[in-house]
């Protein structure tokens, strides 16, 4: 390997990588856009495909921009910071669309991508591991593919307050002697920051390789001065996993959740809670979704994976009857409180497993005009849950995805009763690959 290549791009792999053919290989070659001329070295091969990394473009086309960070192509943390923002929203378009085609077995064409307010700066939580280079205490994102940890300046998706917070932590840990954990070994304490900032206020969990973190209170001092309004925690997390957090959180000082509110539902968070990063294109994506559940009357709604209950209390506002599906007990009381707090009546939270749940539920409602919502994980549906679904037949079936491809097999394992009627992208992550879609999907009047 290393043989230094010309290629022409001719397209863009789903990663934005760009697609080469070179004598009988097919070459992956990050960084690239179609009809640009490149040199590239080839890293690897194997049964005729090539990896290969970028050495200089030779010709590029429109589209291309410099990167604002000087760590992209190093740093794992984005893939598409050498695109226009105008670039990188119709590649999106057209990864949903291919991936409807080749998996979802439908010439179904997306809408254009409702675009991010802020292409950077647009991230309100942080996750970062720690690590030592040169004897030095580093806190930054992966290289690719790595768990190296590629230490440098400020990340331009993140505001100035995930520096402050980075720089506090380190500082904390060089000046008192606390020990970085290393992943080889499983020996140090000091693991990981896992942070989120929304409307003036932090909650920050340091993640440690033990049952209690010293000098906990000096840390809380340095936070205290460096945020006015703070929440530190210490995470416990003993186990050789690259899972980030443990299952023990412990509140050191300062407010223990965030409040704030998404489409006039008031929230909390705590540290471990699950919410979308980009405060921007969630509220636009929460709004959408439930103009498409209001749309047609609906006597009631089902928000399966209902989660702490955000999008419940959105989709309630619609004036029909909802009912949050979820199975971690914790998040049904934090779903139970959102209500209470939001004064929501129309609103019921059931603990239990979506395909049991979802089936009984829905023959409860028989008769009844019946939306379902599935905001599922990006491996997207089990099989059960689809079944679930086809057998509750309710009205339309609203689903919200961040990952296109396992949506499109979803949608076409759906296809039998439900028929797709809108597929709208959201620019949840700029500079990245990844695309939230919400999609419409419509019981077929001759499935009964």
């Amino acid at each position: 390997m290393g043989r230094k290549v010309t290629l022409k791009i001719s397209a863009t792999g789903t990663r934005g990588e760009g697609i080469a053919y070179h004598d009988g290989l097919t070459c992956f070659v990050p960084f690239c856009l179609p009809g640009e001329e490149v040199e590239a070295e080839i890293v690897s091969s194997r049964g005729g495909v090539a990896d290969a990394r970028l050495v200089k473009v030779l010709k590029s086309v429109n589209g291309r921009v410099k990167p604002r960070c000087a760590l992209f192509g190093k740093c794992g943390g984005c893939d598409l910071q050498f695109m226009s923002y105008e670039t990188q929203l119709e590649f999106k378009r057209r990864l949903v669309q291919n991936n409807l085609r080749k998996i979802g077995g439908t010439d179904f064409e997306p809408e254009a991508v409702v675009p991010s307010d802020r292409p950077f700066g647009y991230r309100n939580k942080l996750q970062v591991p720690f690590g030592k280079i040169n004897g030095q205490i580093v806190s930054g994102f992966y290289a690719a593919g790595t768990h190296d940890i590629v230490a440098g300046g400020s990340c331009p998706l993140q505001d100035g307050w995930a520096d402050l917070i980075r720089r506090v932590v380190a500082g904390f840990a060089a000046d008192c002697g606390i020990g970085i954990y290393d992943e080889k070994s499983g020996r140090g304490l000091l693991r990981h920051l896992v942070a989120r900032y929304i409307d003036g206020q932090l909650l920050a969990a340091v993640v440690i390789n033990g049952d209690e973190l010293p000098m906990a209170d000096e840390l809380e001092r340095r936070v205290a001065e460096a945020f006015d309004r703070y929440g530190l925690f210490v995470n416990v997390n003993k186990k050789r996993t690259n899972v980030i957090m443990g299952g023990k959180t412990i509140h050191v000082g300062g407010i223990r959740y965030i409040e704030s509110q998404t489409c006039g539902v008031k929230y909390r968070l705590q540290p471990e809670s699950f919410f979308q990063i980009n405060d921007n294109v969630r509220d636009k994506l929460y709004a959408a979704a439930s103009t498409l559940v209001s749309g047609g009357a609906c006597d009631n709604v089902i928000d399966a994976f209902s989660g702490v209950g955000v999008l419940s209390g959105v989709l309630a506002k619609s004036g029909a009857n909802v009912y949050g599906i979820e199975i971690v007990p914790q998040a049904v009381a934090d779903a139970d409180s959102l209500k209470q707090r939001n004064g929501i009546t129309n609103l019921t939270n059931i603990c239990g497993d979506v395909n049991v749940e979802l089936v009984r539920l829905c023959q409860r409602l028989k008769g009844q005009k019946t939306a379902l919502v599935f905001d599922p994980p990006r491996k997207g549906l089990a099989p059960e849950t689809k079944a679930a679904a086809l057998a509750a037949e309710p009205e339309k079936i609203v689903y919200i995805s961040c990952d296109s491809a396992t949506l499109a097999r979803d949608i076409k394992d759906l296809s039998a009763k439900y028929k797709l009627e809108t597929c709208r992208p959201f620019d949840m992550f700029p500079q990245t690959a990844a695309v939230e879609t919400l999609c419409l999907l419509t019981r077929n009047r001759h499935s009964g």
